[in-house]
């Protein structure tokens, strides 16, 4: 009778991608005062040791914390997910972010739903760009590009006032970026990651 510890073939294994979003381009990801600048980041103001020395630049900072936010309810739209291992390149709270990578880890993947899959009474139709989403990470960037793009019209945040050197609670609008969609898309890259066991 063997004892110890068994694996059930039924047990949930996370298929896990690797997302990059590149935001180095200023005509796609602006910098200047706007409703469309901001990029997409993890981090607030308190992020930071030298916070938003300006009002304009604690908007962008919640601007693009706000498209972080899109991009996050997009992915777990598609399935229940964990977002792990975040990486942004920017210098400071005043500085945008210029890069953007996250693993996002799915426990059911085969919920997510390819180009011609029938979800209930719909069938799942091609990616923002109008190109067949034939893989799990090609859906995945589709997501997270639409997330980028999503436009939240008025949402009330806390932002940083770099002039008052204090936080309140402001109605921010954001906008789509200078880019078009199939653009969006081209910034955005998604691999899966081999999760291969090595034994000795």
């Amino acid at each position: 009778m063997p004892s110890g510890f068994q694996n059930d073939t039924n047990q949930l294994q996370a298929e896990m991608y690797r997302v990059i979003i590149t935001m180095s381009n200023t005509t796609y990801y602006p910098t200047a005062d706007g409703a469309d600048n901001g990029g997409v980041t993890p981090s607030s103001a308190d992020s930071f040791a030298t916070l938003p020395t300006t009002l304009a630049k604690g908007k962008a900072r919640a601007r693009g914390n706000m498209r972080f936010r899109n991009v996050v309810n997009r992915l777990t739209g598609l399935a229940d997910c964990q977002i792990r291992d975040l990486t942004v390149t920017e210098a400071n709270g005043d500085a945008q972010a210029t890069s953007l990578a996250f693993t996002v880890a799915y426990e059911r993947p085969a919920f997510i739903a390819l180009t011609g899959t029938a979800v209930g009474s719909t069938t799942v139709g091609n990616d923002i760009a109008n190109a067949a989403m034939d893989s799990t990470a090609k859906v995945i960037a589709n997501a997270v590009a639409t997330g980028i793009r999503d436009v939240t019209t008025v949402d009330h945040t806390r932002v940083y006032d770099g002039t008052e050197a204090q936080d309140t609670e402001q109605a921010i609008t954001i906008t789509t970026t200078g880019m078009t969609a199939s653009q969006t898309l081209g910034t955005v890259s998604v691999a899966i990651i081999d999760e291969s066991t090595l034994f000795d």
